[in-house]
């Protein structure tokens, strides 16, 4: 287990992030971030000129509005700092103090003795697609010799969609919603991860709910899709 370990940091060990630009680097070779690569696939919403028709409806100033999203925003980017660093720390004795991190306990509890916590916050990168990312959690399969990437997600709705709007090319068969775009962070995670050698043999969305539950998503596989539409665009 440890060879193995050290043989994926080894791999990704010229990555540099920086964490308050949420910036990658190799070599001081910028790299775009899965993320952002994912808002490729996104058709884009004017949220200014949105604000003004609620604004409008409702009888409040925009500015309102966009302070209201603004507050929603960080306090959601908090929620998943905060519920991320206790996944992280929980194998060292941290304890949960409200329902998102009760929902992590019961995973890590509901996990068979044959898969095993292997590396937690793996930073990966490939130069050849331009594109890095970081997985919350890779665990080992002992039974079948292969990994599982998987990511703790605290969505209000994971499948929050309007009026049936898809993803852009090549993936307009997917919904627009949280979970679709999950399943491509995913699978490119996977893409960067079998750099190493190792297989993958599925990617898990774990949904953390604010009353201590949680549910578990094995995800497509798009890694396929993906590397054709990554190599013709990088």
């Amino acid at each position: 287990m440890k060879e193995m370990q050290n043989k994926i940091k080894e791999y990704f060990k010229e990555l540099q992030f920086d964490a308050q630009k949420h910036s990658y680097e190799v070599r001081g070779k910028p790299l775009t971030s899965v993320s952002k690569t994912i808002h490729k696939y996104v058709e884009k919403v004017d949220f200014d000129k949105i604000a003004g028709f609620i604004a409008k409806r409702d009888g409040i100033p925009k500015s309102e509005v966009l302070a209201m999203w603004a507050a929603k925003r960080d306090n959601s980017c908090s929620q998943g700092t905060t519920v991320h660093s206790f996944g992280e720390n929980y194998f060292k004795g941290k304890q949960p103090t409200n329902g998102f991190e009760e929902a992590i306990v019961k995973f890590w509890d509901n996990i068979p003795d044959y898969i095993e916590p292997f590396l937690f916050e793996l930073q990966m990168f490939s130069e050849t697609l331009g594109i890095a990312g970081t997985s919350d959690i890779i665990l080992y399969n002992n039974k079948t010799g292969k990994f599982i990437i998987a990511d703790y997600k605290t969505n209000e709705d994971l499948f929050k969609n309007y009026k049936g709007k898809t993803l852009l090319s090549p993936f307009e068969d997917l919904l627009d919603s949280p979970y679709n775009k999950y399943q491509l962070q995913l699978s490119m995670y996977q893409l960067l991860f079998e750099q190493c050698g190792f297989e993958v043999e599925s990617r898990r969305i774990i949904w953390l709910r604010p009353n201590g539950v949680y549910e578990n998503f094995k995800t497509e596989d798009l890694t396929q899709k993906l590397l054709k539409e990554l190599t013709k665009t990088f």
